[in-house]
Parts: C-alpha cells; structure tokens; sequence
C-alpha cells in the first residue's frame, strides 16, 4: 500500500469510527442523554466531552508543529488533565458536547486532507511526535482511543456482545496499517483479558508478540493483563 493509498484508507477508516459514534448517539434514550456521571463512572456525554478535548488538542498539536510554532504537550500527567475535564465540563449538556465533537472531528478531517501523503507517513515529519509519523498518532487518537471508550459504554451497558463485536471488527480494520498492527492485536488481546475471555487474549498475544517482540515485557507490567497473571500459559508465554 503505497502513502496515497494510505491516506484514503486512513480517511475513510475515521469516518467510520465516526458513524459508530453517531450509532451511540442514535440509541441513546432521554435518560442516558441527562444522566450525570462521576470520576469513576462516566455518562455518554462525559465521554463525548473527553473525546472533544483530545482531538482539540490533537489539531492543536498539529496546527502548532505546521506553523513552527511550540507545540503543546499533555505530558504524563493525563490522567489528571482527564479529571480536569471532567470536573470542568460536568455540567454541560450532552447535546452540547456532541455538537463539539462533530465540529472537532471535522477541523480534523480537514488538517488531515491537507497534509501531503508522503508527510503523513514520515516519522522524520514532525519532531514533537519524536520520530513517529502522524499517521501513527492520529490512528490511536481518532481510531483506538474512541473505539475503546465506544466499547466501553457498551459494557457499562450491559452490552458485552456488542463491545466483543466491534472491538474485533475495528482491531481488523486497524491491522491493515503496517504501523498498527501488532498494538491493534495486543489491544484486543487487552479487552478479551479485562473481560475474562482468555483463550482469545492468548491467541492474540502470541500474534502480537511475534509482530512486536518488545510487547512482552510490556505485558508483564500491563494491569490489562493482572487477570492472565495466574495463567500458566500466560506465564510460559511471556517468560519464553
């Protein structure tokens, strides 16, 4: 797949996580719309809130690193820059906070339009993303990070099978770029052992591991993996 090729896929796979979120949006009930979440649990909207703030700050980045300009960084403290914006946009309706996220994602459609297909795929393009291509970050922004929080609604939900479902039909859609195709696995690898299917995270971690060898000592420390710790296949697995 050459980066022409590359950059229509890419496009094409964003809007499809965006039609996922607008399926969310579409089976949402009266009640779900006005339900008020907490730090440890939270309400759709405070998803769509979470989502608008980071591709934000995405475009942000990007805009930032286009004009030469500093580019700003969350650093490694994001999961109190979460809490943040929980607390900040706790109020906010979740009609308001849709609207947003469609706005944003289309600024990010429209950066991503512009961007050469060469530069798309050049790890050397933008130094802030320190030597991996923008492809790369925004398919784990715009592709597995809203697919995961999609999934994740679906379980609070009681929806397991419908979580199972899209999690393996996106980590297929991510595995045909070169770049995510081990962490599509591994990440699905994840789900099925957070949600006790782990026959399937230990068909999934061998793929991933011998796509990405480093994904071992990773999966030692990963808490995705505490429920596989006492797995004696598990264990064999990583210790090789």
């Amino acid at each position: 797949m050459d980066n022409a090729q590359l950059k229509r896929e890419m496009l094409k796979f964003f809007k499809s996580v965006r039609e996922e979120l607008d399926k969310v949006a579409a089976e949402l009930t009266e009640d779900q719309k006005k339900e008020r979440g907490s730090l440890d649990k939270w309400s759709v909207s405070d998803i769509f809130t979470h989502l608008v703030f980071w591709q934000e700050h995405f475009n942000k980045q990007l805009e930032a690193a286009q004009k030469g300009e500093n580019v700003p960084n969350a650093g490694d403290y994001y999961l109190l820059l979460n809490d943040g914006v929980f607390i900040r946009n706790a109020d906010n309706s979740f009609e308001e906070m849709s609207k947003k996220e469609i706005e944003s994602f289309k600024k990010s459609i429209e950066l991503f339009e512009a961007i050469d297909a060469d530069d798309l795929n050049d790890p050397e393009k933008y130094e802030y993303l320190q030597k991996r291509p923008i492809l790369d970050r925004a398919l784990g922004t715009y592709g597995w990070h809203t697919v995961d929080h999609i999934s994740n609604f679906y379980v609070s939900n009681g929806q397991l099978d419908k979580s199972v479902k899209l999690q393996e039909s996106y980590a297929e859609k991510m595995k045909r770029f070169p770049s995510w195709k081990a962490n599509a696995v591994y990440n699905l690898a994840c789900f099925y052992s957070t949600h006790g299917i782990k026959e399937k995270a230990l068909e999934n971690l061998k793929i991933a591991f011998k796509e990405r060898p480093e994904l071992i000592d990773w999966s030692k420390e990963d808490p995705d993996m505490e429920p596989m710790r006492g797995e004696k296949t598990f264990q064999a697995l990583v210790e090789g």
